[in-house]
């Protein structure tokens, strides 16, 4: 008796007694198999089917053999079509009542086509003599199954059963059979979905059976069939898949052989799987195979970021299919643009086409070519490969993205909607099909390839319920790669063409990080190098790529050859909490080195600390918090400070490797003459001497240890060599930079071999310090107020200069205390003040700065101004701010302070080459780069986007000796010499200006010997009151008695009060540093050869015209060349004073002029050598000051001459 003709009840009872189960495709093949074995175990079947007559015989054959017609019920009509499946539901309901079990086991073939001939139309389908096209095949596989578990769910009773039936050749490659395995490796992953879905909701369990090639005629013809399809030995394929299995069976004669299941073994499993005996199993893949060892998937997990150190895309040809996910697909794009490629970037709707050729332009990204391609239109798709062949006759990749994001299909299985199946089924299984083939006819097309293009699908990331539909896409074009794999390579042994696809599936909806969508791109630009062929089809994103590949994602710029770079050195960084400083500690730590930062908070050291420590965890490095350490509370302008920084890094690491000097302050932000000497004093702390400070005490380490890198890091505004830049109202920090430029320049002869010192010098950076911390303004919205506050202060001042000048005297100005313009009645004679009172009423500063003159902060400053130029007694001044009536807030409105740190800004971008200001991280890389060049010392690195202002040379040249007519202007004017080292040269320069018959002179020393011996070396002449005075060190003092007491001055000739010191500026390896200048020397050397001069400048600039001459110190005739040194630094830092200054007495009302004249030469060879050349030098300095004396044009007389005799250093 065979299995159709047993008996009507189970040997171990009717196990599906009153369950009430539909079977679809009930009279097929398998499905008789199956019905009968329902039937018998007592189950009451709702049988589908598409042909009515069949199914109705199919019946009566059944009551015919004994089985209860009444517990059978037809239902008619194709599942692919979702209201037919709602009503075979009712059908089961109005029959039976209730629902136990569904079945899904109708399908179809599908037609059985290789890629390359699948039809996709209803002509295609008709020309080739087949019945269904890829859409018909994935609708009836696919969507079928799906739209009756949709129907079946809200009616199916709690802890109900569906199976479907897939076949295990949705697991295999199956040669011309893409239309078959494609949907159901889709709908095993719909079963999965579903389990998971339905089993929390409702209990319900969902199962796959797999069987395997079943015994019969059929599948002999079938593998025959293939066979001839591949060109293949007869009985090849039947051989390969019994070649699989595990388990013998009898045969015929009763030996154990490999033979095929039959259906009733597939019968039986789905009958178990419809019973309670199987009630606790859920979401397996039962296969009917005979043991056939065939792999759910293949995968490999992606363990290691890419390695980019091979990877060159230079004119390879990408092409990349996009979907509603542009940005996305724009990612991708600029990944492989960066790898050198020329990238083709189509995407399959006009509207996802339209926003991403509105990004291409923002973002960079004019050289991609952006195209239109419908993959369901073959047109379309041939359009865009006839494009890439005309334009570049060649293809070396795809990389192929999902039509849809996540959410436009839903995110549920079960409650989908009928357009949502339909529309799934159609762009996300079947598009990339019809894509796959275009790609492949038109590579054939051309004729031209000899290497297959890397080919590369990607998922979608995780839509964060589930993937299901992720799922189903993975699972489908796993199947369309493995078998295009197999179809090519069978092809490519037939010698049909001489490449064949490897195709590979990226997928995404595993991992959540932030990292996703970086390391896709580079998987698929490294998949694109081929370099690396990856046999496995899926290619899993891990879970969590930091602990996968043992390190996060890096900057792009660092990812070839950072790490390692600095491998085993330790750096000290001051001002490592934030920006430059937090960036170079940041990259030296990735590249390998231990860091200390240091800087005064620390919560914010310890946050960056943080971030490194987690950052270094990401990319591998063992023990990273041993890596990074702090020290909080230090004040670079505090010695004692330093002191512990220096101790706590060498008991820290016991040597130090960089010591990278970048903490400072920004400085006063003021003009000079509104500085005060106390603010002066904190940036040359803070940014200079705290520099040389640290170098003396690691440099003897360095030197014994026979290495060590010293950075300063300076700024663009600290000039480079023999050149200043002017930077207004940032004079103290100007200096300070240049002063810290110009050590790395002068010591670096000293402190070398063993050691390399140099400087870092950017322009205005782009950083959280420039645009503001905290809610605190940046530093163009500081210069922007400060612009706007020095313009009033400056017209006030002007007009303060007139209305003394039209006879008003300071008792008078004392009206302007009541500040507000409507209280203040002015004589009819102040036409100056009623000009001054127009422009304030109709200035653009809005607030309350058009009815007020001054606030109180601006008050107080023009009071100092006018008492330190002698204009206004200091009795007066204090009367003035007890009247002060101050301004009611805002004195400038927000819009226009904006408005000016916007045109600032815009000033900066336009004298940058690349329009753009670096960034703190831009800085930092380049920098650790530079750090890792052995060879440069004294040198001045310039990452500052191309910043380029006005310069000064200082080095200029005294030519000839100054014009009479010119010296003649000084006739009658009243000079001051201020000086104690240069006792010779100044007595030759008062005897130069006695010479040309001034009114008076005064000279200042600190000593009674420099009295003495000045006063020697002047010819008194009874025409010209000469008076030398000691002062000691009361530069104030004694310039406010002569502007007091003493008739004021108009020529200020400022020389120091000390010569430069004798110590060395290094010792030799191996001997003692005693004679090395120490750090309390240098802080002398710079408030003796720079402060001192400030001191001068700030006051002389308040006189009315005061002509302004800064002496830089000369070097003894048999001059050392530690002292050349020196004096190569006073005069190099202190041009960045002159010039700076310069500028701004160009603004000042006071209208004065500032011009520097230097000893020291370039080169020590070209210093005066004997007597004569001495005598030589004299007489041109003496020139070179009497020149620069000579009254300079104003702004008002020459805006251009009053420019270029002001901020000149002069060298004689």
């Amino acid at each position: 008796m065979n299995d159709k003709t047993a008996t009507t009840t189970s040997a171990a009872g009717a196990r599906l007694a009153d369950k009430v189960i539909i079977l679809t495709g009930a009279a097929g093949s398998i499905g008789s198999w199956i019905s009968r074995s329902l039937l018998r175990e007592g189950a009451k079947v709702v049988m589908t089917g598409r042909n009515a007559e069949k199914l109705e015989a199919f019946m009566d054959e059944l009551a015919a053999e004994g089985f209860d017609r009444a517990a059978m019920a037809p239902a008619l009509g194709d599942t692919a079509d979702p209201q037919v499946c709602r009503d075979i539901v009712a059908t089961a309901l109005e029959h039976f009542g209730r629902i136990d079990v569904l079945v899904n086991n109708a399908g179809a073939a599908g037609p059985r086509r290789t890629l390359r001939e699948i039809p996709f139309s209803e002509a295609e389908m008709r020309a080739r003599g087949d019945d269904q096209t890829m859409l018909d095949s994935a609708m009836n596989l696919l969507a079928a199954p799906w739209n009756m578990a949709r129907a079946v769910v809200p009616h199916m009773a709690e802890c109900g059963s569906i199976v479907n039936v897939s076949t295990i050749f949705s697991r295999t490659h199956y040669y011309g059979r893409i239309p078959y395995t494609v949907p159901k490796s889709g709908l095993n992953a719909l079963s999965h979905g579903l389990a998971l879905e339905l089993g929390d909701e409702r209990g319900i369990r969902v199962n796959t059976v797999f069987p395997g090639p079943i015994e019969s005629e059929r599948i002999d013809n079938v593998f025959a069939n293939m066979d001839a399809l591949q060109g293949a030995e007869p009985g090849s394929t039947s051989k390969e898949f019994r070649d699989l299995m595990i388990a013998r069976r009898p045969g015929p004669d009763g030996e154990l052989e490999y033979r095929y299941p039959t259906p009733a073994d597939v019968a039986s499993t789905i009958t178990f799987l419809s019973t309670e005996e199987s009630s606790s199993l859920s979401g397996h893949a039962f296969e009917v195979t005979n043991g056939m060892q065939v792999p759910a998937q293949s995968r490999s997990k992606l363990v290691s970021w890419p390695d980019k150190r091979l990877e060159d895309l230079t004119g390879q040809v990408v092409f990349i299919l996009g979907g509603s996910e542009y940005e996305e697909a724009l990612v991708f794009a600029e990944r492989h643009l960066v790898s050198g490629a020329r990238v083709v970037l189509a995407f399959r709707t006009l509207e996802a086409l339209g926003y991403a050729r509105s990004l291409t332009a923002s973002r960079g990204l004019d050289q991609l070519h952006l195209l239109h391609l419908e993959p369901l239109r073959g047109e379309s798709a041939d359009r865009c490969f006839d494009y890439i062949r005309d334009h570049f006759g060649r293809l070396d990749a795809v990389v192929v993205l999902p039509r849809s994001g996540n959410g436009v299909h839903g995110y549920s299985l079960s409650t989908a909607g009928d357009e949502d199946v339909a529309d799934f089924v159609r762009d996300e299984i079947v598009s990339p099909v019809a894509f796959a083939k275009a790609l492949a006819n038109n590579l054939d097309r051309w004729g031209t390839i000899t290497e297959a293009p890397a080919l590369t699908y990607v998922t979608n990331p995780s839509d964060g319920h589930g993937n299901y539909l992720n799922e189903i896409k993975r699972a489908a074009i796993e199947a369309l790669l493995r078998t295009w794999r197999h179809e090519d390579s069978q092809q490519k042994k037939k010698g049909e063409r001489c490449w064949s696809m490897l195709p590979n599936q990226l997928v995404r909806y595993d991992n959540q990080e932030e990292d996703n969508l970086t390391f896709s791109a580079d998987w698929a630009a490294t998949l694109t190098n081929r370099v690396r062929r990856m046999d496995p089809i899926n290619l899993w994103v891990p879970k969590s790529i930091k602990r996968a590949t043992g390190k996060g994602s890096m900057p792009a710029a660092i990812q070839r050859v950072l790490p390692g770079l600095h491998k085993g050195k330790t750096a000290v960084i001051t001002g490592g909490s934030l920006g430059i400083g937090l960036q170079l500690g940041r990259f030296l730590a990735i590249a390998g080195a231990r860091v200390l930062l240091s800087a005064r908070s620390e919560p914010k050291l310890r946050e960056a600390r943080d971030e490194i420590v987690e950052e270094l965890r990401g990319i591998g490095y063992p023990k990273p918090e041993e890596r990074v350490h702090i020290l909080a509370d230090t004040d670079v302008g505090d010695e004692a400070s330093l002191e512990t920084l220096f101790q706590h890094s060498i008991d820290l690491f016991g040597h130090v490797d960089f010591l990278i000097n970048n903490a400072g302050i920004s400085g006063a932000e003021e003009m000079v003459v509104d500085m005060t000497l106390e603010a002066w004093n904190r940036t040359m702390d803070a940014n200079l001497i705290s520099n040389y400070s640290l170098i003396r005490k690691y440099a003897p380490l360095m030197k014994a240890r026979g290495s060590g890198v010293v950075m300063n890091v300076s700024s663009y505004f600290g000039g480079e060599k023999y050149v200043a830049v002017a930077y207004p109202n940032r004079a103290d920090y100007a200096v300070s930079k240049a002063g810290q430029r110009v050590l790395a320049e002068i010591l670096s002869r000293h402190l070398g071999p063993e050691i390399q010192i140099n400087a870092l010098a950017p322009g205005p950076v782009d950083g959280a310090r420039l645009r503001g911390l905290g809610g605190a303004p940046g530093l163009f919205e500081r210069r922007g107020r400060l612009v706007l506050e020095n313009k009033r202060l400056n017209r006030i001042h002007a007009a303060v200069l007139a209305a003394l000048g039209e006879g008003m005297t300071p008792e008078d100005l004392l009206v302007l205390a009541k500040n507000a313009l409507g209280d203040i009645k002015l004589p009819r004679t102040a036409k100056a003040l009623a000009k001054l009172f127009v422009q304030v009423e109709e200035s653009r500063e809005g607030g309350n700065s058009t009815a007020y003159l001054l606030n109180r902060d601006l008050a107080g400053k023009l009071m100092d101004r006018l008492t330190t130029g002698g204009l206004f007694p200091p009795a007066i001044a204090e009367q003035f701010l007890e009247r002060f009536v101050d301004t009611p807030t805002p004195f400038f409105d927000d819009s226009a302070v904006k408005k000016a740190a916007k045109g600032i800004e815009t000033g900066i971008l336009n004298r940058l080459h690349l329009h753009k200001m670096p960034t703190d991280e831009q800085i930092g890389l380049s920098t650790v780069f530079h750090l890792a060049d052995d060879i440069a010392s004294g040198e001045t690195f310039h990452p500052s986007g191309g910043l380029k202002f006005d310069r000064s040379v200082t080095e200029g040249e005294l030519l000839l000796p100054p014009d009479r007519e010119r010296l003649a202007q000084l006739k009658g004017k009243r000079v001051v010499l201020i000086g104690d080292a240069m006792r010779e040269e100044l007595a030759a320069i008062g005897e130069g200006f006695i010479n040309l018959g001034i009114a008076s002179l005064s000279v200042l020393t600190r000593s009674k010997e420099a009295q003495e011996e000045i006063q020697h070396g002047l010819e008194p002449k009874a025409s010209i009151p000469i008076d030398v005075r000691v002062i000691g060190d009361d530069l104030e003092g004694a310039l406010d008695d002569l502007l007091h007491h003493q008739g004021g001055f108009d020529v200020v000739v400022s020389a120091p009060f000390a010569r430069l010191p004798f110590n060395a500026l290094a010792a030799e390896k191996g001997e003692s540093w005693d004679r090395v200048l120490s750090h309390t020397d240098f802080a002398r050397l710079v408030e003796e050869q720079l402060t001192h001069h400030f001191r001068v400048a700030r006051r002389a600039a308040l006189v009315p015209n005061c002509q302004i001459v800064l002496l830089t110190p000369d070097t003894s005739f048999v001059s050392s060349r530690e002292e050349f040194a020196l004096a190569l630094f006073v005069k190099n830092a202190l041009h960045a004073f002159t010039v700076t200054l310069g500028v701004e007495t160009e603004r000042l009302p006071t209208t004065p002029a500032v011009n520097q004249v230097q000893l020291t030469r370039r080169a020590r060879a070209e210093e005066p050598a004997n007597e004569q050349e001495l005598e030589e030098e004299m007489e041109r300095l003496v020139q070179a000051v009497l020149q620069c004396a000579v009254p300079a044009p104003s702004p008002a007389e020459s805006r251009y001459l009053a420019r270029i005799f002001r901020g000149n250093a002069v060298t004689v």
